[in-house]
């Protein structure tokens, strides 16, 4: 009865911790797409513990040497990664005590819309970039500084095909056109949407990558798509592209505590049986 209580305060709290400390592992492997690393570290794990098992002392005092100069390489090699990680550690904990702001106004998601409906009557290509809370620095290239504020004339004239730059992306926040001609980077796994240009791989790229949303105007056949969490919805109704732009914002308005709770249980559940059934392993292995 005695081991029975002790399980079920102390341990259960040992194991989740660790199970939360897995979880963050296998959101990093997953983001930054680094399975081979993963393996390697499983290897590695599993090398140090028979070391340790079966005395073998010349193995483990080789591989606690070899820990550190392995440290330092992956530290080098996914310094853009681990930056990426900790910042949605850092978005994400903050949700918890901060409001988010709302990032564009109605008559600047009424301007991208009327925008999005001429340049697809036209079959004029555009890509506009509506960034969430995780940062776009380090994901994109290249590009032209604007600040300009948002409307139909300025919009229509960067995708303007004589125009310098018509061929990047558009980053609209906070109201303003804060760079155009940005290169987005492209899908990861683009299967399904072999008959789709660059313009959409790249919205699905940075939407692999970020918590943005991308409107996607293709100038081969004047339809418009929206990209958002590594997926592609496209537009037969101008009234849905509204309600995916309205959507977006509204998610800026909703009160920190309860979307973080719900989009963290929402999200990535399978991982957070993983991590947990991994957790339990090594309680009993150890």
């Amino acid at each position: 009865m005695s081991y029975l209580t002790l399980f079920q305060s102390k341990d259960i709290i040992d194991v989740l911790l660790v199970a939360l400390l897995i979880y963050f592992i296998l959101v990093f492997i997953k983001q930054s797409k680094s399975f081979v690393v993963a393996y390697g570290a499983a290897i590695y794990l599993l090398i140090i513990y028979f070391a340790r098992t079966l005395s073998l002392t010349l193995t483990r005092e080789i591989f606690q040497i070899l820990s550190t100069v392995f440290l330092l390489v992956f530290v080098v090699i996914f310094q853009r990664e681990l930056r990426r990680f900790f910042d949605w550690i850092f978005i994400s904990t903050r949700r918890l005590t901060h409001r988010r702001q709302r990032t564009i106004s109605n008559d600047v998601s009424f301007s991208i819309i009327k925008a999005a409906q001429e340049m697809a009557a036209k079959k004029i290509g555009a890509l506009i970039v509506l960034p969430g809370e995780l940062p776009l620095e380090g994901i994109v290239e290249g590009g032209f500084v604007l600040e300009g504020r948002v409307s139909l004339p300025l919009i229509l004239s960067i995708f303007d095909p004589t125009s310098p730059g018509h061929d990047g992306a558009m980053i609209i926040d906070n109201n303003r056109v804060k760079k155009f001609g940005v290169h987005l980077p492209l899908a990861d796994n683009f299967s399904g949407f072999e008959k789709t240009g660059t313009r959409h791989r790249a919205a699905v790229g940075i939407t692999q990558r970020t918590d943005a949303l991308v409107i996607v105007v293709s100038e081969e056949r004047g339809e418009i798509s929206v990209a958002s969490r590594g997926e592609l919805k496209k537009i037969d109704n101008i009234h849905l592209l509204e309600e995916q732009i309205s959507k977006f914002i509204s998610v800026a308005q909703e009160p920190e505590f309860s979307h973080f709770w719900r989009v963290f249980l929402a999200r990535n559940w399978w991982l957070k049986v993983l991590a947990l059934f991994l957790a339990l392993v090594l309680r009993i292995v150890l």
